[in-house]
């Protein structure tokens, strides 16, 4: 039996393959958490997302351990 994620966190939302990740999964009634410290990423590809019920999004970095701490509650199976 699988279990659907109800959560789930997304690396890199702001750039092409997450942003349009999160696009479908929001569309398909999962919460997207998005982090993106937009060093390649950009707010453009997530300007249709903002306003989204589900969608958060955290401006930090993967590395850093407090940008991480951000995301909580995250589906992981």
């Amino acid at each position: 039996m699988t279990k659907k994620a109800s959560r789930v966190l997304i690396t890199g939302v702001a750039g092409f393959m997450g942003s349009h990740l999160a696009e479908r999964l929001i569309q398909r009634g999962v919460e997207v958490m998005g982090l993106d410290n937009f060093s390649s990423g950009r707010a453009e590809n997530i300007f249709s997302l903002r306003n989204s019920k589900g969608f958060t999004l955290i401006r930090g970095d993967i590395l850093n351990e407090r940008d991480l701490s951000n995301a909580k509650d995250i589906d992981t199976n």
